[in-house]
């Protein structure tokens, strides 16, 4: 079987299908720089254009055809756009991109159709559009409001997930799978992150339980927090430390900082996460015998003890603050290192942002 991809980016679509066994057809992106990583640098047949102005009736026909219609105004992050009177942020444009959608489908009739989009987007009527197409030429459809991370992606991002099969039963959705965590995914990449420190407005922003500790027999502690000190802390029980790191990051609109520990998924990666502070706080832990100890940036440590018997402590040594690399946003994308990310790191964000897990 073959694919072809409609608003292609960097192809990652197409990368997940060649590793599924498909052949890569095709693709249309409207942006030279990002066509170019995937045609120059991993080898995707990419026209560069805008898909409004492509005759589908001068493409070869896939088995399999995808499409990632623009999705700025429906999703939750754009507080720019003006809601219209049916209650969406959907204008012309998008209209006019769902019934390009419409025309390839009605032109090539694939055997399948798979749609990606934010789950905004299924109250566009663009999307209503390109559903009645797929009812007029003869498809079982279905869409799904799917997190990447129930199939093995170590990222949350819920996404809009539409499948289509022409003229046969829809295949069953796979069943979900264990959460994969951020510090898993990058374990063998942590060693190469660059150091980094949490500017102040993240540190005055840090998360009460990070910035608080349980202390041994439920006294509570609070470090000093200023843009020189790395005395963090985190709350331990059952004798271990629940977690040797967690990542800190931007919330959704800008105004407050949001935690993954390692054991989670990241946040959705988007093409500015590499810009707007995505750090992680690393530190080692060992046997449960020793007493918390909090070591600041300049080695000077604090070591809090308790005389109860049994109870709850453990060694917290020195972090790490680091910053994430482009390839260490791939992996949160589950792209795989063979394909090759562009020098540029703007760039290489934008292509690993907005691609498809």
């Amino acid at each position: 079987m073959n694919i072809a991809t409609l608003f292609s980016g960097g192809e990652l679509v197409g990368t997940g299908a060649r590793a599924a066994g498909l052949t890569h057809l095709w693709g249309i992106e409207y942006d030279n720089d990002i066509a170019n990583v995937a045609r120059l640098i991993n080898g995707f047949n990419i026209i560069t254009s805008d898909v409004m102005t492509i005759d589908p009736t001068t493409l070869e026909i896939p088995d399999v055809l995808h499409a990632s219609p623009v999705c700025k105004r429906a999703s939750g992050a754009n507080q720019s756009a003006k809601l219209n009177e049916d209650g969406t942020k959907e204008a012309p444009e998008d209209i006019a991109m769902g019934q390009k959608v419409a025309q390839f489908i009605d032109v090539m009739q694939p055997r399948i159709v798979t749609i990606e989009n934010v789950y905004a987007y299924r109250h566009f009527k663009a999307f209503k559009i390109i559903c009645a197409t797929l009812d007029r030429n003869g498809y079982f459809w279905d869409f799904d409001n799917l997190n990447a991370a129930d199939y093995g992606i170590p990222q949350t991002r819920r996404r809009l997930i539409l499948r289509a099969v022409r003229g046969a039963l829809l295949p069953m959705l796979p069943q979900p799978v264990r959460w994969v965590g951020w510090h898993e995914a990058i374990e063998d990449l942590i060693p190469t992150l660059p150091e980094s420190k949490f500017a102040s407005w993240q540190l005055a922003r840090l998360p009460d339980e990070i910035k608080t500790c349980m202390l041994p027999g439920g006294n509570m502690w609070t470090p000093p927090v200023d843009s020189e000190s790395r005395a963090f802390t985190v709350q331990s029980s059952n004798h271990s430390l629940q977690n040797r790191a967690f990542i800190l990051a931007q919330g959704k609109y800008g105004d407050s900082l949001v935690k993954s520990t390692e054991s989670q998924p990241v946040f959705t990666i988007t093409a500015n996460s590499n810009q707007t502070g995505l750090k992680a706080f690393m530190f080692n832990t060992d046997n449960a015998s020793r007493d918390l100890s909090i070591i600041n940036s300049e080695t000077r440590s604090l070591t809090i003890g308790s005389t109860a018997k049994n109870s709850p402590k453990a060694w917290l040594s020195q972090g790490r603050v680091v910053k994430m690399t482009p390839r260490a946003l791939a992996r949160f994308q589950s792209m795989p290192d063979c394909y090759i990310l562009p020098d540029n790191p703007r760039l290489a964000c934008t292509v690993i942002g907005n691609g498809v897990p």
